[in-house]
């Protein structure tokens, strides 16, 4: 009989796509990330994988797979996997980017946008602890509409367009920075980085994380974007040189920062939790139950696919 390892505990509807397949699954059932030695030694005799973005899969975890078909990942990107030791192996990877992670992801991006500009979190602390007055014209906490205002979109995928897409609503300039001219429905004009810092009164990213993309946002670009801009960071962590960040919004460089993805994850920089200018949320993109179980589901599919000789949907490594 084959076996599926899966190192992320999974929703019963994707542990039943792998059983009604009279598939074994050998799951980790706990909501933690299991010890690279506890994956070594759980794979040795599995021929498909499932992992998450919380679960890396680098050399030394594939080599000892000798049975190894598929390494299905949840999440739409892949940069915990060592892709090149799969290649060597022959062994297939896939990804899950499904239309309701895409959508959630989006929709929370716009969230701390709106969140950020409009200082809902000071606004909520000031009702909880009973100091709010009463109405009075300049009694604003110093909120921004976004109505009318520019955002620049930093990666304009799947994700960074349908944020595009949901800024429409507010009648927003858009702009986006992409390496290719991407063919859209939304009205929005490609830019480059810099043009996009300058101009922008909000400023999301969402770029694949690779090596070119590491600290794409340092001193310098923090420097180049107006001091009454904001950023938001839904991407990945290692995007943003936090401790630049911090800096910038302790030297007023930029109005405010969220961030869904941090540097050290799970770990959450200090600093920035110290100010009350940021927004904090733990990797909570696509977080929904409409998108965790899509992608659970998909992972499975494409897991049961490969031990079925049968073609893949969503490999990513061709």
């Amino acid at each position: 009989m084959a076996k599926i390892y899966s190192a992320v505990k999974l929703p019963d509807t994707a542990v039943k796509i792998i059983k009604d397949q009279n598939i074994e699954l050998d799951m980790h059932d706990e909501l933690t990330t299991p010890e690279q030695d506890q994956i070594i030694e759980k794979i040795k005799d599995a021929d498909g994988l499932i992992s998450g973005v919380n679960v890396q899969v680098p050399a030394e975890v594939i080599k000892a797979g000798d049975s190894l078909k598929v390494i299905a990942n949840v999440g739409s990107g892949f940069n915990n996997i060592d892709a090149e030791e799969a290649n060597k192996q022959g062994i297939a990877i896939t990804n899950t980017p499904v239309h309701d992670s895409v959508a959630s992801t989006a929709e929370l991006a716009v969230t701390l946008m709106l969140a950020l500009s409009r200082r809902v979190l000071p606004g909520h602390d000031m009702a909880v602890k009973n100091e709010f007055n009463g109405w009075q014209v300049m009694g604003y906490l110093g909120g921004h509409q976004v109505v009318d205002k520019t955002l620049a979109i930093v990666g304009f995928g799947q994700i960074g367009q349908y944020i595009g897409k949901l800024a429409q609503a507010f009648n927003m300039k858009l702009l986006y920075v992409d390496l290719e001219e991407k063919e859209t429905d939304i009205t929005a004009e490609k830019v480059s980085l810099e043009e996009a810092l300058k101009e922008a009164d909000y400023v999301i990213t969402q770029v694949n994380y690779n090596e070119t993309s590491h600290h794409l946002f340092g001193k310098k670009e923090f420097e180049q974007m107006k001091e009454t801009a904001y950023f938001i960071n839904t991407a990945r962590g290692g995007v943003v040189d936090e401790s630049a960040l911090v800096d910038a919004l302790k030297n007023k460089q930029i109005q405010a920062a969220a961030l869904d993805v941090h540097e050290e994850e799970p770990h959450i920089n200090e600093e920035l939790a110290k100010l009350d200018n940021v927004i904090l949320t733990p990797h909570i993109g696509n977080d929904t139950y409409e998108a965790r179980n899509a992608m659970a589901e998909t992972a499975a599919d494409q897991a049961v696919k490969a031990l079925q000789d049968a073609q893949l949907d969503y490999q990513v490594n061709k």
